[in-house]
């Protein structure tokens, strides 16, 4: 196998994307403002283009032995990825009917109900929906009497139940992303997958060749990380197995890519580029299939690869919900988090963790037990608004003083989060970047660029000087950006 070409380096993103609020007052908008904390202690201030020290963090990171990259949703809030905190109960039908459902008066009154602020967490909205029709399975009733007072009234539970399935197909539905490149504020528009393709090259370029690969773990069930990764021409090893019936076999864990010599088949060396992804709450191309084997009669559940995201119902999902951490008990979540605990106990280990809130339990016990027993494993969190207010990360940002001060000791006030609390730990293991830094579209902008590899050319650039010399064969020769005409 060839080895991986680098992916061209396209110029700073300086439009705010979707995952961003409002600008914040007192902010360059010309350059992303940012905190930089180490085992609590502030150690970057940054109001400018300059983020050497976040860097040359980071650059340390890349080289450990074990890499885990652990990537969240806001990861895709850039490309539209749907928000699940502060919703109306307007939000949530939209969410609905944008999906193709046709929401009911009765639906309309279930969320009035269940979200009576009108300012909802879609996971709380789903686990009221789920009770309420647990509660009347279990009593052994046709409907659940909801309601307060005189208002009180009775809802047949198979209008809560479709409720609970149309918003969980509504939330699958909305991350098919990007659902509409128009909609997305430049550059990803035009070319949605960027942020990702320089991330993940960045960080596969800055490893030195004879490191472990990099093993990636997402939540997100979209498919933004496989097709950045195509369009790099990476590979990458999923746990399935099979081309035509591709099937989950998390025995391909193990396995590696190598170059071999195409005549004698002898090994030459290891592909770059490689990488292992994991995506542990499942995916909208997979599917489940009950099946029997043809020897022994025995029936197995079998998780699929499915070509057409929009083929069935049987997705293998964890929806946000307060059984989640029980359906992670379930296969193949299981086994994939298994392989998490595992990656993150290691000897010399960083992880990654961008875009992710640690609103999972089940995956923030592996990797705080692991911090407290392990004590070669180093974590970096990238968040843009979960340690401080807009207006507390200005005055701390814009004062001097506070470089070298514990973030304890700024004066501002701490949110009420895990990345917050992390953020003041005192353990110097753990460092966040919090402010428009943290944001991943920017984040990947300020990965360490240090090819371990060498330069070669990028997928572009060939495709180009392939156009240009079939051109100059045919006679008909016309000079391309960035090529001279003979």
């Amino acid at each position: 196998m060839p080895e991986m070409p680098e992916e061209p380096e396209p110029a700073p993103v300086e439009a705010p994307d979707c995952e961003a609020a409002q600008d914040t007052p007192g902010v360059n908008s010309a350059h992303p403002r940012g905190l930089f904390l180490v085992g609590g202690v502030v150690k970057q201030l940054i109001t400018t283009g300059d983020a050497h020290v976040v860097r040359e963090h980071l650059s340390s990171l890349l080289q450990v032995n074990n890499l885990v990259v652990l990537l969240g949703s806001g990861a895709s809030f850039h490309l539209g990825s749907p928000q699940t905190r502060n919703l109306t109960n307007k939000s949530v039908l939209n969410l609905i009917t944008e999906a193709g459902g046709e929401p009911t008066d009765t639906d309309v009154e279930l969320l009035s109900i269940i979200n009576p602020t009108d300012s909802g967490d879609l996971e709380k909205l789903l686990n009221g929906l789920q009770l309420a029709s647990s509660l009347a399975k279990q009593a052994g009733q046709d409907s659940v009497a909801l309601g307060a007072g005189g208002a009180t009234q009775a809802y047949p539970k198979e209008e809560v139940e479709k409720l609970r399935r149309s918003i969980n197909r509504a939330l699958a539905e909305a991350c098919r992303l990007p659902s509409d490149p128009a909609a997305l504020d430049p550059p990803f528009d035009a070319d949605p997958f960027r942020a990702h393709r320089t991330f993940l090259s960045r960080i596969v370029r800055s490893r030195r060749s004879n490191l472990p690969r990099p093993s990636i773990f997402t939540t997100n069930y979209d498919l933004v990380i496989e097709r950045a990764l195509d369009e790099l021409g990476y590979p990458y090893i999923d746990g399935f197995s099979g081309t035509v019936d591709r099937r989950l076999n998390l025995a391909y864990y193990g396995l590696d890519f190598h170059r071999v010599e195409t005549t004698t088949q002898a090994v030459v060396a290891r592909a770059e580029g490689a990488v292992y992804l994991h995506k542990v709450h499942g995916s909208l191309n997979w599917r489940s299939s009950v099946e029997r084997d043809p020897l022994t009669g025995l029936e197995s559940l079998e998780v699929k690869q499915c070509a057409d995201v929009n083929a069935g119902d049987d997705l293998v999902l964890i929806y946000p919900t307060a059984s989640k951490e029980a359906d992670s008990l379930a296969y193949p979540y299981s086994d994939l988090l298994r392989l998490l605990g595992d990656a993150v106990q290691q000897d010399d280990t960083a992880v990654l963790a961008v875009g992710y809130g640690f609103a999972d339990p089940h995956i923030n016990r592996l990797l705080l037990r692991s911090l407290a027993s392990n004590p070669a494993l180093n974590v970096f969190v990238a968040d843009p608004k979960a340690v401080l207010t807009d207006e507390d990360l200005v005055a701390v940002t814009d004062s001097g003083d506070n470089l070298g001060m514990a973030l304890t000791d700024t004066g501002s006030t701490l949110k009420s989060t895990a990345i917050a609390a992390l953020a003041a730990a005192e353990d110097s293991r753990i460092a966040v970047l919090t402010g428009d830094l943290g944001k991943f579209s920017e984040l990947a902008e300020l990965m360490p660029n240090t090819s371990a590899h060498g330069s070669v050319s990028p997928p572009a650039a060939i495709t180009s000087l392939i156009e240009a010399l079939e051109r100059a064969a045919s006679g008909a020769v016309t000079p391309l950006a960035g090529i001279d005409a003979v």
